[in-house]
């Protein structure tokens, strides 16, 4: 028996998420698909910054990035006050404002007048008498800038956007996860609309398909590092003399509630496979520049391989919106970023409107295909340095 749904959605990340619940709460009749685990690959492995693009501002450069991401914080916030097209009031950020530490000098000083005047919004320096307790006695000598740029907890933000619609949310099987179109039609299963956010997975479904006319990807690795026990919560982008910081650091908690830094930016741009001692040095140097009073003795280390895929772009840069290809009606999508996911939702509800696709209102039972387990947080499957 044949099952006509209005919209199937394969890849169960922040932006397979991100457009299940919004359209979702639309009316749409939804399947979304996932071969591992919700959340799992690029999304848990993100930091969690609702950049606003100050960073990309730095060293005088505002480019087409900070233009497009300088809306994002606001659209974010109003889903966490359950004010936007997607309800996140269940979640929580870990912090209000990523911050800009900039070392004291004539150019830090204009990189400080730079970055706040950029992009306008609610950036201002802060006062030393107002650092989080940890930066006050780390022994940073510069400027802290307050950017505005929320920091998520992403496991949380996974739930809020799949638990109210779980039921809609299967597994699809390993071996069928390279061809999710036949799987849908072997499964009796009719989708008007089909969107594949399956991210390093999305052009080999195309290529099969015949579908990646026009379509080209790009791959940007990183190296991931990780550091254990956190001397204390600390949300910052460590800013150098490129528009790329030195380091950026995320705070998180291991299923024991052990404090890590997540590090990220100039520290992790290198090949997956670089030998993990080069990250570990890399950020012991940059914590002794700008942090040069916290201890690193005792700590443990470890790393995670990411590879990014998005739309291509000249010079393999990072792409200032996201990717979104459309062969039929199936869509490929790419967020770029987790704070592009808003955006993405935008250009696939523009796309689905295109196609005639209205929301249907029916619910239907899938309760035959198996349920899917959200994905364990990075640092708490990784392997520690002794």
């Amino acid at each position: 028996m044949t099952r006509t749904i209005d919209i199937a959605i394969v890849g169960a990340g922040i932006a397979g998420l991100w457009c299940f619940n919004r359209l979702k709460r639309a009316g749409y009749d939804v399947l979304l698909l996932e071969r591992e685990a919700i959340g799992c690959g690029q999304t848990l492995a993100s930091q969690g910054i609702v950049h606003s693009g100050l960073k990309y501002s730095l060293a005088g450069k505002v480019n087409e990035t900070a233009r497009s991401i300088s809306a994002m914080p606001d659209r974010w916030r109003a889903a966490l006050r359950g004010e936007g097209e997607v309800d996140l009031s269940a979640a929580r950020t870990r912090a209000d404002s990523q911050m800009l530490l900039i070392p004291g000098g004539i150019l830090g000083g204009l990189t400080r007048l730079v970055a706040q005047r950029a992009l306008g919004g609610n950036t201002r320096t802060l006062a030393a008498s107002e650092w989080p307790d940890g930066l006050k006695a780390s022994g940073f000598r510069g400027s802290a800038v307050f950017m505005d740029e929320p920091v998520l907890d992403v496991p949380g933000i996974l739930r809020a956007l799949a638990d109210p619609y779980r039921d809609s949310v299967r597994r699809i099987p390993e071996e069928a996860a390279a061809e999710p179109l036949a799987f849908l039609r072997d499964r009796g299963i009719e989708a008007r609309a089909v969107l594949v956010t399956a991210a390093g997975g999305n052009h080999g479904i195309a290529r099969r398909n015949r579908h990646d006319d026009g379509l080209e990807t790009q791959h940007r690795p990183l190296l991931q590092g990780l550091m254990r026990p956190a001397p204390f919560p600390l949300y910052a982008h460590l800013v150098g003399t490129s528009d790329k910081p030195v380091a950026t650091v995320t705070t998180h908690e291991t299923a024991d509630g052990a404090l890590v830094w997540y590090l990220g930016a100039a520290v992790a741009e290198r090949a997956k496979e670089a030998d993990p001692a080069e990250v570990y040095a890399a950020a012991r140097r940059a914590f002794r520049d700008y942090l040069p009073a916290v201890d690193l003795d005792g700590i443990e280390w470890a790393v995670l391989p990411i590879d990014r895929v998005e739309g291509r772009t000249q010079g393999f840069h990072m792409p200032d919106t996201p990717t979104l290809h459309r062969a039929g009606t199936v869509l490929y999508g790419w967020p770029t970023k987790l704070t592009f996911a808003p955006m993405l939702g935008d250009m696939v509800a523009v796309e689905i409107d295109h196609l005639g696709v209205a929301p249907s209102g029916r619910a239907t039972d899938f309760s035959d295909l198996p349920a899917v387990d959200y994905a364990v947080a990075p640092w708490d499957k990784a392997a520690w340095t002794s």
